[in-house]
């Protein structure tokens, strides 16, 4: 390639040099022409080498430069896949922090639902056994009150028909005379008891209101109407105390707490 372009220089000098060779074809130019291509095609040579080097030196600068863009380009592919890659890592780990979240979430409510449940069956259940225990109290006591309303039925019956029976006998007693028997016995014994005052005189009549507790004994008189005066009173009621306990009934059924007889002593 060199050499072609060397003659080829060779012939363009030769063509431009044509008019002037020919106007001076009686001088010897040869040797001059000689000496001056030699030199032109070395220059020639030298600058197409230095043109060749710069081609070279200009694709090779093209060459990395347009490499250096690719390694750029690539380089900044690989920042963009990488922060593609990191961004979709950061958002998968969202995805997932948010996922993980939603999941202790929904398990700490279903815990939440089910201990509110179990709170909830633990109430209904004690409510309903403080009801069952409360109905069975309620049964309980309409049960006593029953029993004890039948009982005190059957006492009210009892003693109504003990009532009606002690009445019954003292009726009977009274009829046959032993209520009588029994004041005159006391008022005898009354009379064995009592002092006679000086101011006492015949005819003395007082009646005597005498309060006596089971037992006979007794723990009040009171002297009501009497013919006689206060020495008389005294001595009667002092009698009567004298005469505590009383002689009981010949019947249980005639006992009184509060009976009446009319002291009236023999002259």
């Amino acid at each position: 390639m060199w050499s072609l372009a060397g003659h080829a220089l060779v012939l363009l000098l030769l063509v431009v040099n044509l008019p002037f060779l020919s106007n001076t074809a009686s001088q010897p130019v040869r040797l001059a022409i000689d000496a001056v291509v030699v030199p032109d095609i070395e220059a020639v040579q030298e600058r197409e080498r230095d043109a060749d080097r710069r081609r070279r030196e200009a694709a090779e600068r093209r060459q990395a430069e347009e490499a250096r863009r690719v390694e750029e380009q690539r380089q900044a592919e690989l920042a963009r896949q990488r922060e593609v890659e990191e961004q979709r890592r950061v958002e998968e780990a969202k995805r997932r922090e948010a996922e993980r979240i939603a999941v202790e979430k929904r398990q700490a409510e279903a815990q939440r639902q089910r201990v509110a449940e179990q709170k909830r069956q633990a109430e209904a259940a004690r409510r309903a056994e403080e009801q069952r225990k409360a109905e069975v109290a309620r049964e309980q006591a309409a049960r006593k009150r029953r029993e004890a309303q039948a009982r005190r039925q059957k006492e009210r019956e009892t003693q109504l028909a003990a009532a009606l029976a002690a009445e019954q006998e003292r009726e009977d007693a009274v009829r046959g005379g032993l209520l009588d028997q029994w004041i005159e016995v006391i008022r005898q014994r009354v009379q064995r008891n009592w002092n006679r005052p000086a101011s006492a005189r015949a005819g003395l009549e007082c009646e005597v209101r005498v309060m006596q507790i089971p037992g006979g004994e007794v723990v009040d008189v009171q002297v009501g109407r009497c013919n006689g005066d206060a020495a008389v009173v005294r001595s009667i009621e002092n009698a009567v105390y004298k005469a505590s306990p009383l002689p009981p009934p010949p019947n249980a059924a005639l006992f009184e707490r509060n009976i009446t007889l009319i002291f009236k002593p023999i002259d």
